[in-house]
């Protein structure tokens, strides 16, 4: 139980304990001090941290991050214009032309709408923990609260993870099909079905996920600029596609008609009409979903619970307007789909930049694309390294005290390397099959999809009237907002975990089997097991202390208010 101890120490602040940043007040739910000053005489950092202090944890993180950097770091996880490129011959092949841009609008509605909802509780609990705090609260807490909290952190955990080995093996991708371009009859092993060219894929994977992950060893102030760099890279990225590509075209190959964009349909995975058809969600599932990043680096951002709020919900509003014109721009530009699809190598847009732009000029397209990635796993793992942090500190690992801990510079580098190690353990998995990379990027959205959606039904049904939002406030919309926030995540998830190949096809080929839904029952198995076998006991087990401190704590303010008044009033 020392990692109990431990962890109780770091997470059970009680208002009444001395701070050197508070220089030794003791403040109550209101934000006064008990010796007179009021709470305008708090600095926003002192505020946050009594915020955090309400939520049972102590500020332990460097708080130094400002609102642009919150929205960065949010906006560059999503990064529209990457996730859409990536999984654009994906999308394409569920449902055709048509599909993509109609499911953009109404999947971008709805994900605005879950945006909405998240930022009304990352604002009333801006922690670290995030999306698991959230479901505890949003359930109520108790016992119920407890385990769903639980199954949450576990899928968020895993979810992100994935997500960057997916984001890895994607630049990978980029690198490999750029020597398939320049030679197209390269003996270098390039062809998904061949477990060398998968092997390869593998080690260069390893290779830009451990520059993602050095780059988080960067000081506070110093990663700041790399929030920063994310969003110019992106803006660069998508003026690229908005101007450059569309010249290539009309040189070329010359643009797709209207009728072939609003119109079209195709099913490259021979599914029915019906899964076809529902699978054309699949896209903006995968793309418009990570937006909780800006509520776990909340304990780092000033004014958190404002900042922290506008990052979920602007960095969503943004990468989704952002993405529709993206989406009509590829569609537009793309050549026929039979030539889109004619090539050998592992990532087919590479080959319509190269057909677009030309055989040499089209590298700095996919060089911008390749960086933009590269910023973009280092980003998420700042987000996922917090989380691991947030997990440890309520003590569920075996070696919580060690991944709770935090540097000089105050950054969980610990977290950072367990998360790194994760990553490139679930790298190992499209070694023995060439669809993992999709199973890991249903897998990467679908936890966190999973956990949007239980946060919804919580806030909808359980806390709908108890439930005390900040300053991000949905008014009368939240209970609404938040049943929508419940189906539309729950549609998404049985997308994300839905086969994107016909029964034959699969039946010829055991390797196309979407595995999502299998590691999702997996990871919600083993978390099952863990919990009544040992986390019950100890998952969020100090909150219940904290709940009788803070019992204890209200009355000891009101006593000292009291005794404050009635000196107050003598000296009059």
């Amino acid at each position: 139980m020392d990692d109990l101890h431990v962890s109780t120490e770091q997470r059970l602040a009680a208002p009444h304990a001395t701070d050197a940043s508070h220089q030794g007040h003791t403040p109550d739910l209101s934000g006064t001090f008990v010796d007179g000053h009021s709470a305008e005489s708090v600095t926003s950092s002192e505020q946050d941290d009594l915020d955090l202090q309400k939520l049972g944890y102590k500020s332990v993180l460097a708080r130094g991050w400002g609102g642009f950097d919150n929205f960065a770091c949010s906006f560059s996880a999503l990064y529209c214009i990457g996730g859409i490129r990536v999984l654009f011959y994906i999308a394409l092949s569920n449902g055709g032309p048509a599909s993509i841009w109609s499911s953009w609008i109404s999947g971008s509605i709805v994900s605005i709408i879950t945006s909405a909802t998240l930022a009304e509780a990352c604002s009333t609990y801006p922690a670290a923990g995030s999306i698991y705090y959230w479901a505890f609260r949003s359930w109520g807490g108790g016992k119920l609260g407890r385990f769903v909290s639980f199954l949450v952190a576990a899928w968020t955990l895993v979810a992100w993870t994935a997500f960057l080995a997916a984001d890895s093996f994607g630049v990978a991708n980029y690198l490999i099909s750029e020597v398939v371009i320049f030679n197209p009859h390269t003996d270098f092993p390039h062809v998904t079905s061949d477990v060398k060219a998968r092997a390869v894929a593998w080690a260069f994977s390893l290779l830009f996920l451990a520059i993602a992950t050095s780059m988080n060893f960067l000081p506070p102030r110093s990663y700041a600029w790399v929030f920063r760099a994310g969003v110019i890279v992106i803006t660069i990225d998508i003026l690229l596609n908005f101007i450059w590509l569309p010249i290539g075209v009309s040189k070329t190959y010359g643009f797709q008609s209207a009728g072939f964009v609003f119109a079209s349909i195709y099913n490259g995975g021979e599914t029915s009409p019906g899964l076809n058809w529902v699978l054309s969600w699949y896209l903006v599932a995968s793309c418009l979903v990570g937006e909780d990043a800006s509520g776990h680096v909340a304990e780092e951002t000033m004014s958190a619970k404002k900042s922290a709020a506008k990052g979920v919900f602007w960095a969503t509003v943004a990468s989704a307007l952002c993405g529709f014109p993206i989406i009509l721009v590829f569609l537009f530009c793309m050549p026929p789909i039979e030539t889109f699809y004619d090539t050998t190598a592992p990532q087919p847009f590479i080959n319509m930049y190269a057909l677009a732009l030309g055989p040499h000029a089209h590298v700095v397209a996919t060089f911008v694309a390749m960086i933009g990635a590269i910023l973009n796993t280092s980003i998420s793992m700042v987000a996922v390294s917090r989380l691991v942090f947030a997990i440890a500190r309520d003590s569920i690992f075996p070696f919580s005290e060690a991944l709770c801990r935090v540097s000089k510079s105050k950054q969980p580098h610990n977290a950072v390397i367990f998360t790194g190690a994760i990553a490139a353990f679930l790298l190992c998995t499209q070694l023995p099959s060439q669809v993992a990379f999709m199973s890991l990027t249903s897998t990467s959205a679908a936890g966190s999809i999973a956990a949007y959606a239980l946060v919804g039904f919580g806030r909808a049904f359980i806390t709908r009237k108890t439930f005390q939002p900040s300053f991000f406030d949905l008014g009368r919309f939240g209970v609404l907002f938040a049943v929508v926030t419940f189906i539309w995540n729950g549609f998404a998830f049985a997308v994300l975990c839905a086969p994107q190949y016909s029964d034959t096809l699969i039946n010829q080929d055991a390797g196309l089997f979407n595995y999502a839904i299998v590691i999702m029952s997996g990871i919600t198995a083993i978390g099952v097991e863990e919990w009544w076998r040992k986390s019950k006991a100890v998952w969020f087990h100090n909150l219940m202390d904290l709940n009788e401190a803070s019992q204890s704590t209200e009355e000891e303010v009101r006593d000292a208010e009291r005794g404050v008044t009635t000196e107050s009033g003598t000296s009059k």
